[in-house]
C-alpha cells in the first residue's frame, strides 16, 4: 500500500471514530441483523471457541470484536487507525487484545501463532498478496479463515467504486475495490488456501426501515433461491490453510 493509500485509510479511521461509521448502518434493526449474520458466520466457519487463537483484521471500532469475543476465543484485533483501535479497546476491555498494526507488512503482529483469521469488509482495502505473505503466514497448518466482503456484481457496490458522487456519499476511499465471487476464490486458491465456501449472500439493505424488515427478509429468501443471488450485496468466503 502506498503512502497515499495509508493516509487515506487513516483519515477514514478518524472519520469513523468521529461517528461517520453510521454510513454502514450497523445500529439500525436491519443493520443489527446484518451484523449478527456476519458474526455468526465468522464464528461458525472459523470454528471459534474457547482457546482458539484468532486474529481479527480491520477491527475498526470493535463492532465485530465485541461479538467475536463472545465465542470465548483468544482474540487479537488489529486496525491501521489509532483512533478506531482506541474505541475498540474501550469496547472490549480485557476480553481481547487490540493493537495498531499493518496487515500488509505484519507490523504489530510479530510473534503471533494463529488458529484462525477473520474479518468483515477489510480485504478490499488492502494489497491482498502482501497480506497473504505477511499476515496469513501466521496461520498454522489446518488453521481456518472466514471473511465477508462487498460483491462487485451488486449494482450499488459497483456504483460506489465507479461514480464519484456515490463514492463520496458512501464514504468509500478512492483506492477501495470489491470482489467478484470467482475472483475472490481464485485469489485465495492461488495463494495456496483450501476454499470450502465462496458465495454471494444478502439482499437486506442497512437502510431498510424497521417496519419493512420482515417483508424484506421474506423477499430476500426468495431472491437467494434464484439466479439473482449472484448480485447480492455481499460475499462470504471460508476455508483453511493446508
Amino acid at each position: 500500500m502506498s503512502t497515499d493509500r495509508y493516509d487515506a485509510e487513516r483519515l477514514q479511521g478518524k472519520l469513523i471514530a468521529s461517528g461517520k461509521e453510521d454510513v454502514w448502518g450497523w445500529s439500525g434493526r436491519a443493520g443489527g441483523i446484518r451484523a449478527s449474520r456476519r458474526a455468526e458466520f465468522l464464528v461458525s466457519a472459523a470454528k471459534l471457541s474457547p482457546g482458539v487463537r484468532c486474529l481479527e483484521l480491520g477491527c475498526g471500532t470493535g463492532e465485530f470484536t465485541e461479538r467475536l469475543v463472545a465465542s470465548g476465543c483468544d482474540l487479537v484485533a488489529v486496525d491501521l487507525s489509532e483512533e478506531t483501535a482506541a474505541l475498540a479497546r474501550k469496547r472490549v476491555g480485557e476480553r481481547a487484545r487490540v493493537v495498531v498494526g499493518n496487515i500488509e507488512t505484519g507490523e504489530g503482529l510479530e510473534g503471533l501463532e494463529l488458529d484462525a483469521i477473520v474479518g468483515v469488509s477489510v480485504l478490499h482495502h488492502v494489497d491482498l498478496a502482501a497480506t497473504f505473505k505477511h499476515t496469513f503466514s501466521l496461520l498454522r497448518p489446518g488453521g481456518r479463515f472466514a471473511f465477508t466482503e462487498p460483491n462487485m456484481a451488486n449494482p450499488q457496490v459497483w456504483a460506489e467504486r465507479n461514480f464519484e458522487p456515490v463514492r463520496r456519499l458512501r464514504n468509500v476511499t478512492p483506492h477501495e475495490t470489491a470482489f467478484h465471487v470467482d475472483e475472490l476464490r481464485r485469489r485465495f486458491e492461488s495463494a495456496g488456501f483450501v476454499v470450502e465456501v465462496c458465495e454471494p449472500f444478502e439482499f437486506l439493505h442497512p437502510s431498510t426501515p424497521a417496519w419493512l424488515v420482515p417483508t424484506a427478509l421474506s423477499l430476500e429468501s426468495r431472491l437467494e433461491a434464484t439466479p439473482l443471488r449472484s448480485i447480492a450485496g455481499s460475499l462470504r468466503i471460508a476455508g483453511a490453510r493446508p
